[in-house]
C-alpha cells in the first residue's frame, strides 16, 4: 500500500487526496494492529512467565510449610527443667523465623496466583484457575496453621516455665530450711538438771516443733506446685519432679519429725 499509493496519486492526481486518505489510513491501522499484537504478545509472555514461576514454587514452598506444620503438630514434651524449657521456647521461635524467611516467597505467590485467576474466566468456570485458587488456599491455610501453632507453643512454655520456676525455687528454699532444721534439733543437748537449763531446753524445744509445723504448711505447697508441674510437663521429665519429692524433701521431712 505504502509503494503503489503514491503510484496511484502520480497517475490520477485528481483523486490524489482521496488515495492519499486511504493509504494513511491503512498504513495508521497497520502499525496500530502491529502495536497491539507485540503489546499482547508481551503480556502472553509475562504471563506464562509468571505462570512457570508460580507452579515451579507453589509445590515446594507447599512442602516445606507442611513439614514445619507437622513438626509443630507433634512437638517435644515439654520439660520440667527451666533450662531445658528456655531451649525449648529458643526452638519454637527458631519456627517462626524460618516462617519470616518464607514470608517474601508467600506473599509473591499469593499475589501471582490471584493475578492469575484474575486474568481467567474465574475459579468457578476455569478449572486452571480452580486449582491455582485450591493451591493458594493450602498455602494461606497451612501458613495460618503454623502462626497459630506457634503462638499457643509458646504461650504453653511459658507457663510451664514460670511454674517451674516456682516449684524449684520454692523446693531448694524448702530443703535448705529442713537441713537448718535438722542442724538445729541436733545440737539439742538432752534434758538438764537444772530448772533453768530444763526451761531454756523445752523454749528450744517449742521453737523447733512450730518451725516443723511451719515447714508441714510450706511442704505441702511444694508437693501442691510439683503435682502441677507434672500434670503440665511430659512423661520423660515427670520421674524429675517425683524424685525431687519423694527422696529429697519426704525423706529429709521425715527425719526432722
Amino acid at each position: 500500500m505504502n509503494k503503489t499509493g503514491p503510484q496511484l496519486l502520480e497517475l490520477s492526481p485528481g483523486e490524489g487526496f482521496s488515495i492519499q486518505e486511504k493509504y494513511v489510513a491503512a498504513d495508521t491501522l497497520y502499525s496500530k494492529i502491529k502495536e497491539d499484537v507485540k503489546k499482547r504478545a508481551l503480556a502472553l509472555d509475562e504471563a506464562i512467565s509468571q505462570c512457570t514461576q508460580f507452579h515451579d514454587k507453589i509445590d515446594p514452598t507447599l512442602e516445606s510449610l507442611q513439614r514445619i506444620v507437622e513438626r509443630l503438630r507433634q512437638p517435644p514434651s515439654i520439660s520440667a527443667e527451666v533450662e531445658k524449657i528456655k531451649e525449648q521456647i529458643s526452638e519454637n521461635k527458631n519456627v517462626s523465623m524460618d516462617l519470616e524467611k518464607l514470608q517474601p516467597v508467600y506473599e509473591t505467590l499469593k499475589q501471582r496466583g490471584e493475578e492469575m485467576i484474575a486474568r481467567s474466566e474465574g475459579a468457578d468456570k476455569d478449572v486452571s484457575a480452580k486449582a491455582v485458587q485450591d493451591k493458594l488456599d493450602q498455602m494461606v491455610l497451612i501458613w495460618q496453621d503454623i502462626q497459630t501453632l506457634t503462638e499457643e507453643r509458646e504461650a504453653k512454655l511459658l507457663d510451664v516455665m514460670e511454674l517451674a520456676e516456682k516449684f524449684w525455687c520454692d523446693h531448694m528454699a524448702l530443703v535448705a530450711t529442713i537441713k537448718d532444721t535438722q542442724d538445729f534439733i541436733r545440737e539439742l543437748e538432752g534434758p538438764g538438771v537444772d530448772p533453768s537449763v530444763v526451761k531454756q531446753q523445752q523454749e528450744a524445744a517449742e521453737a523447733a516443733k512450730e518451725e516443723i509445723d511451719g515447714l508441714q504448711e510450706e511442704l505441702e505447697s511444694v508437693v501442691s506446685l510439683g503435682s502441677e508441674l507434672r500434670a503440665a510437663c511430659g512423661e520423660p521429665d515427670k520421674p524429675i519432679v517425683n524424685k525431687s519429692i519423694d527422696e529429697n524433701i519426704a525423706v529429709l521431712f521425715s527425719e526432722v519429725k
